[in-house]
């Protein structure tokens, strides 16, 4: 009995083992993730598109796209909980991205950005300078008085009174990240510019009643324009234009990407920002964009809006890219 006993125990035993092994073997199998194609762009974070299954629809914009070999993730969108399940969805591997692009400092472009950081936490992430997201930058401490600080005690100077040349040093918004701030059009890598604008109409406002009831000029507001990025690829057949919200103005992004690659526009993907526009002045930059701009295809996403939908359709025909949530597009 006993002897019969200990082989069963030893039966157990081993067949534990074997299903350990078994278990440990197939933890250890690399997922197959879903390879994404080289010179392809993949819509990752929208509000249109066909409903593809367990993609989740919502107000914010990010993209991935392979290009020479490289895999970039541009902006992240609004909900990073929504973000993962788009990714999840689409079965991508975020520990292969070779770096990120933040396209600007709005919440529906950036959020999604935590759950890349989980994942990926040393993945590089190009930012443009912008105080707001981290960017160290000089600032005036002195006061409206400059000389008034020598009338005080040391103890109340800023600084011991060695403020001059005072810079912010503050950690930003993704503390810890491997960000690197981007000031002017940048060649990051063979093909592969960033082309940084700044918006003339948005920004970030700081004005104070006047103590006394006198009001200042608006000439005096202090306006920090809102600062952009952009992604731009050479192609043989002109630069793929890859844009976030276009708050500098398409056209501005165009113009100064023309200018800096010295090529044609082969495409322009991504948020035009048209939705304020009327008819008329949406007919008229359809107009420019083909004819003066010479922009052969477009691929408008996000904030471009149902009007300029319909009219950019309408002046490209078959040259107008869908590109909804889930859509892949071949450049």
């Amino acid at each position: 009995m006993k002897r019969a006993l200990s082989i069963i125990a030893i039966v157990l035993i081993c067949s534990c083992n074997q299903n350990t092994h078994k278990e440990g073997h197939i933890h250890k199998q690399k997922k197959n993730y879903t390879e994404i194609q080289n010179n392809t762009v993949i819509n990752l974070y929208d509000a249109f598109g066909e409903n593809k299954k367990g993609m989740e629809k919502d107000f914010g914009f990010s993209c991935i796209l392979k290009y020479n070999g490289k895999t970039i993730l541009f902006d992240s969108g609004t909900n990073a909980d929504i973000f993962k399940k788009n990714i999840k969805t689409l079965n991508i591997d975020l520990t292969k991205i070779d770096f990120a692009v933040a396209s600007h400092a709005h919440f529906d472009h950036i959020n999604g950005f935590d759950y890349l950081l989980k994942i990926n936490p040393n993945v590089k992430i190009y930012f443009p300078f912008d105080m707001f997201w981290g960017a160290n930058i000089n600032f005036n401490i002195e006061g409206r008085d400059s000389t008034i600080v020598y009338s005080l005690e040391k103890k109340m100077q800023y600084f011991d009174g060695n403020f001059e040349s005072f810079k912010f040093n503050q950690s930003g918004r993704f503390w810890g990240a491997n960000i690197e701030f981007i000031k002017k059009n940048t060649e990051i890598a063979q093909g592969i510019n960033l082309i940084a604008t700044t918006s003339p109409y948005m920004g970030y406002f700081n004005k104070y009643p006047s103590i006394g009831g006198n009001q200042e000029s608006s000439d005096n507001v202090n306006l920090n324009g809102l600062k952009e990025l952009s992604l731009s690829l050479k192609t043989d057949d002109g630069e793929v234009l890859i844009v976030g919200c276009s708050h500098s103005t398409i056209e501005k992004i165009i113009i100064d990407t023309k200018s800096y690659s010295q090529n044609d526009i082969a495409l322009v993907y991504g948020g035009y920002h048209l939705l304020p526009y009327d008819q008329e002045t949406l007919n008229n930059l359809a107009q420019r964009l083909k004819k003066e701009h010479k922009v052969k295809k477009v691929a408008p996403t996000h904030c471009t809006g149902h009007l300029a939908f319909k009219i950019l359709h309408n002046h490209y025909k078959d040259n107008y890219v869908f590109a909804g949530l889930g859509e892949i597009v071949k450049f």
